[in-house]
């Protein structure tokens, strides 16, 4: 039998100069709401991973970033396949000061809103663990 190993998925929470935060729908979650994130592929650093999700998917600089924290995904992502999903979840709380160049996929809704309007939604708009990360970005 194969070896099997957690992946590391980096989570960027944006937040802009106005200390509002960026959630965007996801098909593979049903379209709910959840931070920019992407695998660390092999080779590639934390910081690499985090620039290139957050350049790739809104277009936008990072000015700087802080780790929120790592949760353990083992079987919290929703999966059509038998196979348990093991993924560790390493958030980070991302930094924008310009949003001039700022781009969304299409395919996707999303919404800039300050941490406290985000949890006045309901929990079942948000992928596993995001209303988590929320309430730690809000304390």
């Amino acid at each position: 039998m194969k070896n099997k190993h957690p992946e590391l998925v980096i989570g960027a929470f944006i937040i802009n100069n106005k200390n509002e935060l960026f959630l965007r729908t996801t098909p593979s979650q049903n379209d709910k709401y959840t931070c920019v994130n992407g695998k660390i592929a092999w080779g590639e650093t934390i910081e690499k991973t985090l620039k290139n999700q957050v350049k790739e998917k809104t277009n936008l600089e990072i000015e700087s970033y802080e780790l929120i924290g790592l949760t353990n995904g083992l079987n919290i992502i929703s999966n059509s396949n038998p196979e348990p999903i093991n993924m560790i979840f390493a958030d980070y709380i991302v930094r924008i000061n310009n949003l001039d160049k700022f781009k969304s996929d299409e395919k996707r809704k999303y919404k800039w809103l300050l941490p406290k309007e985000w949890l006045k939604m309901e929990k079942d708009k948000f992928g596993p663990y995001i209303r988590e990360v929320i309430l730690k970005i809000s304390l």
